[in-house]
Parts: structure tokens; C-alpha cells; sequence
């Protein structure tokens, strides 16, 4: 079997440190060393073909490449879930296109996940609710980005989607009364936010609601929060009386006859990427609350 180069044989080989090919292998730019001395690391390690492991990166710089998802699934929320699911997927898309590997993180106040904080950069944190929010924040040593959630904590960033600017644009486009039907959210003060200005006997929370409470929706009009409850909701309300928030790669599952208004997720998940490395790197201060007003399509 032939035998793996390590860092000491590019070492001996370049005539430096073994700390120098590291801080050269690593792009480690607060050491002093030579432009020369970095390319002839770099050319023999090329031709030892040297490839460094991920321990002895995580050594080097201190990061171990890899960002924690926080999240809960709740069969009972099947819309939202699934919502939660999509969005996550565009998050390791992302990530690993920036060579980060992603650990994922289910989240329930009573399982111990400090072993999984000691292997992670930082965290993003899909809606908790506030008390799971805070714990997972305690309880870790690394910057903890929040997504559909309103912590209103200037320790924290948080990112969520614009809902009641739907509500206006639904309001615009029936002219008359409609119904707002939802999957809950975990989060209990984005829930508050995204409802508290409209009625409360016309909101339908898919997951607290029965097949029964779903017919007096017969001939009248909604705003469905998502494409796949809008096709749940589908055998109680007509397309045409519906208003669907629904996401590019969603939108293609309902037919012309719904009205569309655009939930720029990608958006959302580039930003929260974004604030999470510069959390990382600290090189630019930036606000705490993003607050995403999507647009119509």
C-alpha cells in the first residue's frame, strides 16, 4: 500500500516548519511568510500530492468547515415541515458550494446537543420556539443565526419573511372579506407577528383546525400560506378564490387560475448564509433585524 504523505514530509521536502506548511495549506494570512516560500510549499505539495485532513484543518484555523441546521418537523404541520425541509435544502446547496459541510441538527428541548456544538462553526436555526431558541443559544459557543423567528434580542440576527405584506396584497386583490389559512409556526412571537392584525375568526391554523371547520370555506376566498396547503386545501375552496404564497420551485404545482404571490426563499437563504460568515469573520457590522418584503409575481 503506498504510503500517505503528511505534513512533516512536505516539510522536510520544502525545508520549513511544519507549522508553516500548515499556516500556507490553511491560507492563514496573519503569519509572516515569504511570497517564495508560500509558492514552493504550494508546488511541492502539488507534487506529493498532499492533501490536508480535516482535523488537522480544524487544528490550523481553528474552524472545523462545518455549519449546524437547527430545526423541529412536526408531522402535525405538514405544510410548513415540508416548507422547512425545501429551505434546508437550498441552505446545503449553498454551503457546500463554499466547501462547508452541514450537520444536522433536530431539535428537542430534552435532548443534550452539546456534543454536536463542539463540531460546528456556527448555527442556523430554522423556527424554534423562543424557549428551544434560547436554550440551543445558551448552550452553544458559536454564532447563532435565526430564521423565521422574532427573538427581538440585539445579541441575535434574525431573518424572517414579511407575512402581513401578503396580507396587504390579498386585501388589494379580493376588495372583501377572505380567510387566512396557515400551518402554525413553532416560533410563538413570529406566530403573533404574522396574525395580529387580522381577524381572528377568519384565521384557519391547518394544524389546530378539523375537516369539519374547513366547510365554511364553500364559494368564499383565502390566502393560503404555501403551495402544498393550498393543495390540501384544494377539495374545500376553488383555486380561483385563492390567493397562494408559493416559492419558485412550488408554483408550477397549481394551476393559472390562483392568484401567486412570490416568498423569494433563495433570497432568504443567501442572506442568512451571508450573515452567518460574517458573524464568523466579524468584518462588517450589520443590522440584527431583516425583515423580507417579498414581491408579486
Amino acid at each position: 500500500m503506498e504510503k500517505k504523505v503528511t505534513v512533516r514530509d512536505v516539510a522536510k521536502e520544502a525545508g520549513v516548519s511544519v507549522a508553516t506548511v500548515s499556516y500556507i495549506m490553511n491560507n492563514r494570512t496573519d503569519q509572516k511568510i515569504s511570497e517564495d516560500t508560500r509558492k514552493k510549499v504550494l508546488q511541492i505539495a502539488n507534487l506529493l500530492n498532499y492533501k490536508p485532513s480535516s482535523v488537522a484543518k480544524s487544528l490550523a484555523t481553528g474552524c472545523n468547515g462545518t455549519i449546524g441546521i437547527a430545526y423541529r418537523l412536526d408531522n402535525a404541520r405538514p405544510s410548513r415541515s415540508l416548507e422547512i425541509s425545501n429551505f434546508m435544502n437550498l441552505l446545503i446547496e449553498r454551503l457546500n458550494r463554499l466547501n462547508y459541510d452541514v450537520l444536522f441538527m433536530p431539535y428537542n428541548l430534552d435532548d443534550n446537543h452539546t456534543s454536536h456544538h463542539r463540531h460546528v462553526d456556527g448555527i442556523l436555526a430554522i423556527d424554534l420556539s423562543n424557549e428551544a431558541f434560547l436554550h440551543l443559544a445558551d448552550n452553544s459557543l458559536v454564532p447563532v443565526i435565526s430564521v423565521d423567528m422574532l427573538i427581538n434580542d440585539s445579541l441575535f440576527y434574525q431573518i424572517y419573511t414579511d407575512i402581513p405584506f401578503y396580507i396587504t396584497k390579498a386585501k388589494e386583490y379580493f376588495k372583501d372579506d377572505f380567510y387566512l389559512i396557515l400551518d402554525a409556526y413553532e416560533n410563538e412571537k413570529y406566530m403573533d407577528f404574522l396574525t395580529q392584525d387580522f381577524p381572528s375568526d377568519h384565521i384557519l391554523c391547518y394544524s389546530s383546525c378539523s375537516p369539519q371547520d374547513f366547510t365554511i370555506l364553500k364559494n368564499r376566498k383565502a390566502l393560503v400560506i404555501g403551495s402544498y396547503l393550498a393543495l390540501v386545501m384544494s377539495p374545500y375552496i376553488n383555486f380561483e378564490n385563492m390567493a397562494v404564497v408559493a416559492t419558485v420551485d412550488t408554483e408550477q404545482l397549481l394551476p393559472d387560475s390562483c392568484y401567486l404571490l412570490k416568498n423569494d426563499v433563495a433570497t432568504k437563504a443567501n442572506l442568512a448564509i451571508n450573515i452567518l460568515l460574517n458573524a464568523l469573520n466579524r468584518k462588517f457590522d450589520v443590522k440584527h433585524d431583516h425583515k423580507l418584503t417579498p414581491e408579486t409575481f
